[in-house]
């Protein structure tokens, strides 16, 4: 996936964050079309799910621009190395669970008018369809958990990817439907 363009895997990743966005917006309120008008959603939901897919590989090389255009749970590999792909913290639901927990602390956020609840809707939806894209779009799975050393087998790692992918889901429903 690093060796060549990113386009085509970033815009599945794309698709399935659509997906996940407009399923929020019929569960929670009716309206598909409820999440993609505001920035504070959609910015975080792009860089969890797909970032800056579009850019081309030349120029996604090139000093920070590498971090816009990988999605955050892909950040292992420029942090770590290529070998960390997948690596058990990234490729999880710790960022969605943050802002929760940040929610649970300080519950005067949860207010619509702020942006910190549409921004943590967006990081979950993002962060989770990229998980759930990448256990069931990907033909071999590895939850790297030392690099070099030991990961997760595949039924293990889908197991793990499928779990990040509905704990993210569920926080952004919750963020979604508070009051």
């Amino acid at each position: 996936m690093f060796g060549m363009s990113y386009f085509f895997s970033g815009l599945w990743h794309f698709i399935v964050a659509l997906i996940w966005t407009l399923a929020l917006g019929v569960l929670t309120t009716g309206n598909p079309w409820l999440w993609l008008p505001r920035l504070e959603f959609v910015i975080p939901a792009m860089l969890g799910s797909c970032a800056l897919f579009w850019i081309p590989d030349g120029l996604s090389k090139k000093g920070l621009m590498k971090f816009l255009h990988y999605p955050l749970p892909d950040w292992d590999v420029l942090l770590l190395s290529f070998a960390s792909h997948r690596h058990w913290i990234t490729h999880s639901a710790i960022l969605p669970l943050i802002c929760f927990f940040v929610l649970w602390n300080f519950p005067a956020l949860a207010q619509k008018q702020l942006p910190y609840c549409w921004f943590s809707i967006g990081l979950s939806i993002g962060i989770g369809s990229h998980l759930f894209w990448d256990c069931i779009g990907s033909r071999r799975h590895r939850i790297v958990i030392f690099p070099h050393w030991w990961a997760l087998r595949e039924s293990a790692s889908r197991l793990y990817l499928l779990t990040g992918a509905a704990v993210a889901f569920v926080i952004a429903l919750r963020f979604a439907t508070a009051p």
